[in-house]
Formats: structure tokens, C-alpha cells, sequence
């Protein structure tokens, strides 16, 4: 068992955040898409209307959603710190280093 909480809370933790991170920024991914396929320019006007909101709206709904999405990264980040260093370790390695040639 780990330092504090047991392994199970970690274990869900890591997966809820892996799943929020999928989910927000497949969403700023589909928000994005969104945005650069609605038309643009003086004329546009009503046209950019989708999902009942216009251009600007979207474009407010996207800058939220990648907030939110950021946010969602640096807790992903924090939880998994060790694993990070560990993984940033291995592949800086002199021992790797010497594998690959």
C-alpha cells in the first residue's frame, strides 16, 4: 500500500482523470473544428449558427472548454509526477543512450 491513501483511490483517481482529459480535450478538439469551419466575415451573419449558437458563442464555449481541459492537465500532471520523472529519467539515460547505438 501507498504513503496515506490506499491503492484503489489512486487507481480511480487516475483513471476518472484520464477520462476527463479524453473528454475535454476531444471537446476542444470538436469545438475548434467547429470554428474553423464556420464561415467568417461581415456577411456571415446568422449563417454561423449551429447547435443554436452563433460563431462568437463557440468561440466562448471553446476557450472554456480548453480552460477547463488545462486545468484537467496539471491535476493529470500532479498525480502522476513520479511516474513522469521516472519515464523522463529512463529515456535521458546514459544506459538508453548506449542501447541505441
Amino acid at each position: 500500500m501507498g504513503k496515506g491513501r490506499p491503492v484503489k483511490v489512486k487507481i480511480y483517481a487516475r483513471a476518472v482523470v484520464a477520462l476527463l482529459l479524453i473528454t475535454a480535450w476531444g471537446l476542444v478538439t470538436l469545438s475548434g473544428l467547429v470554428l474553423w469551419l464556420a464561415p467568417a466575415g461581415p456577411r456571415s451573419g446568422r449563417q454561423s449558427l449551429l447547435l443554436g449558437l452563433t460563431k462568437s458563442e463557440w468561440s466562448e464555449v471553446h476557450f472554456w472548454i480548453a480552460v477547463a481541459a488545462f486545468v484537467v492537465t496539471v491535476v493529470h500532471i500532479i498525480i502522476d509526477w513520479k511516474a513522469l520523472r521516472g519515464v523522463v529519467r529512463y529515456l535521458t539515460s546514459t544506459h538508453r543512450k548506449d542501447e541505441l547505438l
